[in-house]
């Protein structure tokens, strides 16, 4: 084929010489520059690979399937129409890879037709595991073919899919444009059948056009970059028919970019793999069609699908809206304009970006494409064998004399130095330590570790010992080669797999075929006894105003008020101290891969390591209690498949939502209640009792909600929907259910381990009240003196409670009514209080009401702010120094003890001045009438089972506690007895 260049001849002359010889083991590799005819190489070589090789399969690969349809057109009919030739008669019929089982399953002996197999490289891994990773297997059903082509073996996904190609056992043929990988840990070479061809050889080959560099100021939009672009493409006239590659950062860009052409005038087509097949009438197509079938346009705009694999001659200019984060991607793209096939004296070529990183890089590449032969191949070890050999036979270090070993060697792990430290999982069904083990050799492999070692301690343990080999990680552009040297241990005790890594990472294929050992199993690894000293919490309360998380430390948190975090807190982390045969262990345990970390005595031996695996086993089997500074915080668990409810409440502020109407206000009387056999709840809305139906959806894992009766508000902000579906989509609920769970954000949560009779817990802060249990309403109307009377909420704090805590020289005023922090707020010199009253109606009146204080709780918390020190925020006060206004229930004035201000503001005055002395005290009161007694709730959360609107009410409480305690305020609560 005179047709073919000098440096293609060579190419193919090597890939022969390779195959004439049928060595298997060792592959042989060309690397050829972009646009410098590798397709033409590949075709010739698979039209006559050698006498002994004719009429045998070929096995030929390609990193995506759009590659792997361009070559497979390339080696059937293009390759041969660019070269002016006819297509070879001896060239067998190329094909496709329809499915792994299906080439598993076909007839690839000697006596079926000697096909071209064209696929993707991931498919030949998919082939790989249909023979279940057994290289003899894989061997078996490759015996006929002749042997393996890979196009683009720089390509990333190398390290799974090379193992599937070394598994045929086949001669292996290896191209690559970009000699960028520097190491061999994908395949073995054979020196004798390299060929390289240089950038700078091509170039001056005029086979490659030169680049030239110029900056395009990016603008501040699309519209601002396109109108720059044109107005330079006039000034450097290149011909019409060159076409120019935009290159994007986004989707959003490539739209915008393709839209700013068409208003210019100009032809243009955008891709992109999430565009619409109907965008096609805009210019947008999600895939880059085959040559044959592309629109001719000059504007080619992409952000990935034109940066590798897409050869057009005609492409002399690429423009740069967003710049690459590597400078393989940069050097792929500047080969997209490079391609000079008429092989012109002098062909240039234009790049235009807004920053100089483009020429920068591209000087990088020829710096690195220039240097010694062997460190710029694709697959080169990158001195990985010479460092090792560099390491000294003897050497002193950390007070012994140490001595090189043979990392390769089976028996390799017993030099090393284990830590107690492991992921527990549990795997879905009984592995195969062996199988498992070549698992993770990928897995380690994919991350380009090289693994040196599989080694067997005992029939239940597998120990890898890999290398991890890169660039220094403090340097930006230089090189300076770094070796780690690493292990994954595996150890099945029968029920466990312990994981123990020196990296602390848990390897994917164990990840994806276990799960966790449950955070209510780990929390026994610490158990009664223990010191925990450090443990972090993971907040359940995910909304834009909480905490996302928390940790606290202290020399023993057991010590520590119970219930300081809250019932929305669970154990995420935590660090114990105790002491096993009495030696002194420092414990961490992590609950989202259930790992555990020992700081104690230990040589570091596999033995020692093997020991502890069988401590933590037993451990686990006991099921011991947790520290009580663990106990005491909530754990989450797997949604239970048909949760029901018990007990629903409304978690939204009727402030978000606003009527239809554009007039109306919701107010919400009552948040929820018990719900009946069939699903239905009640709830009160201005003043109208509204069905609620509540039922789990198994399909997308949270409860749906609706009523039959019309609730005409909508939400003020986000998506604006109307009421019922804001709160479902926000999932605006708390949730008990029959089986004790309580359900919040989208969470289950149990409150199974919490001490809820514990006197010194939460209950310590309700305080019993004779009089509550009998009061008739909230306030009633007041007598001719302006009083409430005892027999409500109002007269009991007005009469008794306030002044019996603030004493005589005390100021008290009620501000209630309007934008209110508190119904009273009392203060003197040394203290502060708001008290919030709430009470039921007499025929109403309840032991146990969730909804009642659902509403004084969501008020106390709101206006909490106003107690903190370093507060500068100022409450709405206009009305302090007003009447109170009950309307039919008469007036009163606000003033009930102590000195009088004129205005509202100079009240808060007096107030936040006592509040900013880090020296008084600080208190919100909860006064609650007719609606909790603190006897009923402790026996009913004493039982095994309490009703679920005492889960409600305990939860309730702890949010308002925890609140007070993140602002340093006393919560006290008035309740009957």
């Amino acid at each position: 084929m005179t047709a073919l260049w000098d440096h293609q001849v060579k190419a193919i002359g090597t890939l022969r010489e390779y195959l004439g010889r049928q060595e298997r083991g060792a592959a042989s590799l060309v690397s050829m520059p972009t646009g410098s005819g590798k397709s033409a190489v590949i075709g010739s070589v698979l039209a006559d690979p050698g006498d002994a090789l004719t009429g045998r399969p070929v096995l030929v690969l390609a990193p995506w399937r759009t590659l792997a349809k361009q070559l497979r057109a390339d080696v059937q009919e293009r390759v041969w129409t660019n070269l002016g030739v006819q297509r070879p008669a001896g060239l067998p019929r190329v094909v496709g890879v329809r499915s792994a089982a299906d080439f598993v399953q076909s007839d690839h002996g000697p006596d079926a037709e000697p096909l071209i197999h064209v696929t993707t490289m991931a498919m030949a891994l998919e082939i790989y595991k249909r023979v279940d990773l057994d290289p003899t297997e894989m061997g078996s059903l490759f015996a006929n073919f002749a042997a393996v082509v890979v196009d683009e073996c720089h390509y990333e996904p190398a390290p799974t899919w090379s193992e599937a190609v070394r598994a045929t056992g086949l001669p292996t043929c290896l191209l690559t444009a970009t000699p960028f990988r520097n190491d061999n840990r994908f395949f073995d070479l054979d020196e004798k059948a390299r060929y390289r061809y240089s950038h700078a050889d091509a170039v001056e080959d005029n086979v490659l056009r030169q680049p030239v560099f110029e900056r395009l100021e990016r603008g501040g939009s699309e519209r601002d970059f396109v109108a720059g672009l044109l107005k330079r493409l006039r000034r450097l006239s290149p011909a019409k028919a060159d076409r120019v590659i935009v290159r994007c950062g986004n989707r959003a860009s490539v739209e915008a970019v393709v839209a700013a052409l068409h208003n210019a005038g100009e032809k243009a087509v955008g891709f992109h793999e999430t565009f619409e097949h109907s965008a096609r009438d805009r210019g947008l197509w999600r895939s880059v069609p085959a040559p044959d079938d592309r629109p001719d346009v000059r504007f080619w705009v992409h952000q990935h699908k034109l940066t590798e694999g897409f050869d057009d001659p005609s492409v002399v200019v690429l423009a740069v809206y967003d710049g690459f984060g590597s400078d393989r991607a940069r050097v792929q793209q500047i080969g997209r304009v490079l391609r000079n096939p008429s092989r012109t004296d002098n062909a240039k070529a234009w790049v235009l970006s807004p920053d100089d990183e483009m020429q920068r890089a591209w000087e990088r590449y020829l710096t690195f494409d220039a240097g010694e032969a062997p460190r710029s191949m694709a697959t080169d070890p990158a001195g990985v064998e010479a460092l090792l050999a560099a390491q000294p036979e003897t050497f002193y270090w950390e007070r012994l004399f140490r001595e090189r070993f043979d990392l390769h060697d089976e028996s390799a792990w017993t030099h090393v130095k284990y830590r107690l430290s492991a992921s527990l999982r549990l795997p879905h069904e009984t592995p195969d330590l062996d199988v498992l083990a070549q698992m993770v050799r990928t897995d380690h492999v994919a991350r380009d570790q090289r693994v040196l070692s599989i080694g067997a301690p005992n029939a239940d343990s597998r120990v890898i010992l890999y290398l991890s080999v890169g660039n220094s990680p403090v340097l930006r552009t230089g090189a300076f080669v770094e070796m780690t040297l690493g292990y994954t241990v595996l150890h099945w005790d029968g029920t466990r797999l312990f994981v123990s890594d020196s990296g602390s990472s848990v390897p994917e294929s164990v990840r994806a075929s276990s799960t966790p050992v449950d955070a209510r199993s780990l929390v026994g690894l610490l158990p009664t006894g223990s010191r925990i000293s450090d443990i972090s919490l993971a907040n359940n309360d995910l909304g834009q105003w909480s905490l996302r998380s928390r940790s606290l430390s202290a020399f023993d948190l057991g010590r520590i008020a119970s219930e300081i975090g809250g019932s929305t807190y669970g154990y995420a982390t935590a660090e114990g101290h105790l002491q096993i045969d009495g030696d002194r262990v420092s414990r961490y345990t992590g609950v989202r891969n259930a790992r555990v970390t020992d700081r104690r005595k230990s040589e570091g031996s596999f033995g020692d390591l093997s020991d502890w695996f069988k401590e933590i086993g037993s451990a686990l089997d006991e099921g011991q209690a947790p520290a009580a500074a663990i106990d005491r915080y909530a754990t989450p668990v797997t949604p239970p498949a048909d949760p029901k409810p018990a007990h629903v409440l409304l978690d939204v502020d009727p402030g978000n939502f606003e009527g239809i109407d554009g007039k109306s206000t919701l107010r919400i009387d009552s948040y929820g209640e018990e719900v009946s056999d069939d699903g239905t709840f009640r709830i009160v809305l201005n003043e109208e009792a509204v069905a609620v139906h509540i039922a789990w959806n198994s399909t997308t894992r949270r409860f749906e909600l609706g009523s039959a009766a019309r609730v005409p508000f909508r939400s003020v902000s986000g998506s604006r929907d109307v009421f019922w579906q804001d709160v479902v989509r926000e999932q605006s609920i708390r949730v008990a259910t029959t089986g004790g769970l309580v359900y919040t954000n989208g969470n289950f949560w149990s409150l199974a381990s919490r001490d809820r009779g514990a006197a010194l817990g939460l209950l310590s802060v309700l305080t019993e009240h004779d009089g509550l249990g009998a009061v008739l309403s909230e306030k009633g109307p007041v007598d001719a003196a302006g009083r409430w009377s005892r027999e409500t909420a109002f007269g009991l704090l007005d009469l008794d409670l306030l002044p019996d805590a603030l004493g005589s020289e005390a100021t008290i005023l009620c501000t209630d009514m309007g934008t209110e922090i508190a119904d009273f707020v009392g203060f003197n010199d040394s203290k502060v209080i708001l008290a919030h009253a709430k009470s039921k109606k007499a025929d109403e009146a309840s032991r146990i009401s969730a909804s009642a204080l659902h509403e004084v709780v969501s008020q106390a918390i709101k206006n909490m702010k106003y107690l903190s020190v370093g507060n500068t925020d100022a409450p709405y006060t206009d009305t302090w120094a007003r009447r109170w206004n009950g309307g039919p229930l008469g007036t009163a004035d606000r003033l009930r003890l102590g000195h009088r201000s004129r205005q509202g503001s100079t009240y808060w005055k007096r107030v936040d001045a006592v509040v900013q002395s880090h020296a008084t005290e600080r208190e919100v009161w909860l006064v609650l009438g007719a609606s909790l007694s603190k006897k009923a709730l402790t026996a009913e959360l004493k039982k095994a089972t309490p009703k679920p609107v005492a889960v409600q009410v305990h939860a309730l409480l702890n949010s308002a506690w925890s609140a007070a305690q993140q602002c340093g305020v006393r919560l006290r609560i008035y309740c009957s007895p």
